[in-house]
C-alpha cells in the first residue's frame, strides 16, 4: 500500500484498474496492472477513501530504468539529467545526486519520479522509442514531446 501524500499526477502504480484508468470494485477479483495515474484517479479516492488501499507501488527494475534511460555500459548505470544518475549494486537501486556524491536508496518506480521532480522541477518521462512501442496511455508524458 502506498500512502496517499506520496503520490502525484504521472506517478505509476499497480492497482486494480481497467487498461482505459478506471477502477473496479473492491470486491472484484482483478489482477492488478501498471498505469500511470491522472487527474480523476485523486478524484475517486477522495470520494472513495479506501480506494487507494487497493494500489501497490510499483518495484524499481532493470525494465523500468530502461522505460526512462539507456543504460550506460555493463555496470547498469542510467543518466537521468544533468546532475542525476542511478546505479543498480546489490540487487538495490541507488539514485547519485550533484557532484558531492550525495546518494540513497530508491525502491520504487512513484518514489523516483517523485525525487527526480523535487530535485530538477522537472518530470522523469518515458522515452520516447519505449512509448511509442508500448503504446504509452499518456503520449505527452514522453522526452520527445517536452518543449
Amino acid at each position: 500500500m502506498i500512502l496517499l501524500n506520496e503520490l502525484r499526477i504521472g506517478n505509476f502504480i499497480k492497482g486494480p484498474l481497467t487498461p482505459n484508468g478506471v477502477f473496479y470494485p473492491e470486491f472484484s477479483p482483478v489482477k492488478p496492472i501498471e498505469l500511470q495515474l491522472r487527474l480523476e484517479h485523486f478524484v475517486w479516492f477522495k470520494a472513495n477513501p479506501d480506494l487507494y488501499k487497493q494500489i501497490d507501488p510499483i518495484p524499481l527494475s532493470e525494465e523500468w530504468m530502461q522505460k526512462f534511460s539507456t543504460a550506460k555500459g555493463h555496470d547498469l548505470k542510467w543518466d537521468l539529467h544533468q546532475y542525476i544518475m542511478v546505479l543498480k549494486r546489490y540487487e538495490r537501486f541507488f539514485l547519485y545526486y550533484g557532484n558531492k556524491g550525495y546518494m540513497f536508496e530508491v525502491k520504487f518506480v512513484h518514489q523516483l519520479q517523485n525525487v527526480c521532480f523535487a530535485l530538477t522541477r522537472e518530470e522523469l518521462v518515458l522515452l520516447k522509442e519505449w512509448a511509442d512501442n508500448n503504446r504509452n496511455p499518456i503520449p505527452n508524458l514522453t522526452k520527445a514531446s517536452q518543449p
